[in-house]
C-alpha cells in the first residue's frame, strides 16, 4: 500500500551528492519546522529535474508572473543527516494555481516493476508501492534546487575529450585509442 507524505509550502528545498566524484550518491531534502525528508536520486535524475523545473517555471510564468525573489544556489544545498527515506523511481512537477506553489512529486517503485504481476496470486498491486512524497515549495525554491542540482551534477568527473565518457583521477582508459 502507498504511504502518502505531504509537506506543504516547505522552508527549504534542497539537492546535492555525497561522495567523492566516480562514487556520489544524490539526494534531494525538502525540510520544514519539524520534518526533514531525504530521497536518493540519480544523477540523470537531478539533471533533468533541473532543467525540466527551469523549463516548467518560465512557461508558468507567462500566466503566472513570478515575484523576483532570488535565492542563491546555496540556501538549496543538503543539510546532515543525509539518510534516505526511500529511492525515488519517478519525478513529477505540478502547479497549484491558488497558491502559486509547486507541486514536486517523488514516488517510489517496487525493485520488480517491469515484471507484470499474476493476478491469480491473490497480491494487492497496492501493497508494494512504497512511499509517495508530495512537496510543496516557492518557485524561487524551486530555481534555487534546480540551479544546485545543475551544479552537484557538474561537479562531477570531467568527460574525456575523445569518448565523453568520466575520467577518473588515476586515469582513463578511452575506449577510442583502441
Amino acid at each position: 500500500m502507498t504511504e502518502f507524505l505531504e509537506l506543504d509550502d516547505v522552508d527549504s528545498l534542497g539537492v546535492g551528492a555525497v561522495g567523492q566524484p566516480g562514487n556520489r550518491a544524490f539526494y534531494l531534502q525538502a525540510r520544514t519546522d519539524s520534518t526533514q525528508l531525504t530521497v536518493l536520486v540519480e544523477k540523470e535524475q537531478v539533471a533533468l529535474l533541473a532543467a525540466e523545473a527551469v523549463a516548467f517555471l518560465d512557461r508558468l510564468a507567462d500566466d503566472y508572473p513570478e515575484l523576483p525573489v532570488l535565492l542563491t544556489p546555496t540556501e538549496a544545498e543538503l543539510r546532515e543527516p543525509t539518510v534516505p527515506l526511500f529511492r525515488a523511481r519517478l519525478i513529477g512537477l505540478g502547479f497549484d494555481p491558488e497558491r502559486e506553489l509547486v507541486l514536486l512529486e517523488l514516488r517510489e517503485r517496487p525493485e520488480d516493476e517491469d515484471d507484470e504481476s499474476d493476478p491469480l496470486d491473490g497480491e494487492d498491486d497496492d501493497e508494494e508501492e512504497g512511499y509517495c512524497a508530495r512537496v510543496y515549495a516557492s518557485r524561487a525554491q524551486v530555481r534555487a534546487m534546480a540551479a544546485r542540482g545543475a551544479a552537484a551534477v557538474e561537479g562531477g568527473r570531467p568527460p574525456c575529450p575523445l569518448c565523453e565518457m568520466p575520467m577518473d583521477p588515476g586515469g582513463h582508459q578511452c575506449p577510442r585509442w583502441n
